[in-house]
């Protein structure tokens, strides 16, 4: 009998099959990818083949780790950003209560043209070209201020399902595409400082900042990502608004305990904290000492 379950374990553990998928992130941002990082390096060690498409290549890849480097395609972002910029503020602005919308809107305008630049240099990049031939069982998408390898997913004809990762809290152009309500009236923005408890005029700023952020998306990026990659391969291509819809599960880093209760559906995994080291030392004991008032 014991012969037999031996056997039995054995045959199963040959045939368990690894799956090969395929992660795609092109930002720029050193932050986002600290938190992609561990997820794939695990999947590779749990035996998935992995080939990763990322301007930070990891170091000392496990050997079913494959790595296409899109570094020196665009200037990395690393320790960029200057502070001191949060401290000045505009008295005119400020007393016509408009200062933290304005701020807003000047804050994401770089976004746009980071990620047209982007898409402009990986549509010629032989070795993402390469990697997009191959066929996929899985594939990971970063979900931050581009779409533009969604277009590529389909102009190479990968039918793969794709799963959208997102570094931060879900963005402003990111509910629609997955079914999720975003109604400003009690779902902040990403942007902003506020609860789900607001007065009317926070709500009001929520709205107007809603609206302009998916109209900002629709026209500053993806329509021009459009433009682009139908320019370098010749042909027409659905719109990525569709596309991007076809999303099977969308990851968010995030959790309710710190970001607050959100009107989610199954397809929206909250994943926060996915990239902590739990190898390291627990807290010190001291910590008991400590009492949250």
């Amino acid at each position: 009998m014991r012969t037999l379950a031996i056997l039995l374990v054995a045959i199963f553990a040959v045939n368990v099959q690894s799956a090969r998928i395929l992660g795609l992130f092109p930002h720029t941002g050193k932050s986002h990818q600290m938190v992609f990082d561990p997820l794939l390096r695990t999947l590779a060690e749990r035996g998935h083949d992995i080939t990763v498409v990322s301007f930070f290549p990891i170091k000392n890849p496990p050997a079913n780790y494959t790595i296409v480097s899109l570094e020196g395609l665009a200037a990395q972002g690393v320790e960029t950003i200057d502070l001191s910029y949060f401290d000045i503020q505009n008295k005119l602005l400020n007393s016509l209560g408009i200062e933290k919308i304005i701020k807003q809107i000047f804050d994401f305008q770089p976004l746009a043209d980071m990620a047209t630049a982007i898409c402009s240099n990986i549509v010629d990049f032989v070795p993402l070209a390469n990697a997009m031939k191959k066929s996929y069982d899985v594939i990971l998408v970063e979900n931050f201020n581009s779409d533009c390898m969604l277009g590529l997913i389909h102009v190479y004809g990968l039918k793969a399902p794709y799963i959208s990762l997102s570094s931060s809290a879900m963005m402003q152009w990111s509910a629609d595409r997955i079914g999720v309500t975003d109604n400003p009236s009690y779902v902040p923005l990403v942007s902003s400082e506020f609860t789900s408890q607001m007065t009317f005029l926070q709500r009001l700023e929520n709205t107007i900042l809603n609206v302009y952020y998916k109209t900002w998306f629709r026209y500053a990026i993806q329509m021009k990502e459009k433009a682009i990659i139908e320019k370098r391969f010749g042909r027409r291509i659905p719109d990525l608004q569709e596309i991007a819809k076809n999303v099977s599960v969308m990851l968010v880093n995030t959790f309710h305990s710190l970001n607050g209760v959100r009107p989610l559906l199954p397809g929206v995994v909250e994943v926060g904290g996915m990239h902590l080291d739990h190898s390291r030392k627990p807290i010190p004991h001291v910590s008991k000492y400590f009492v949250i008032a």
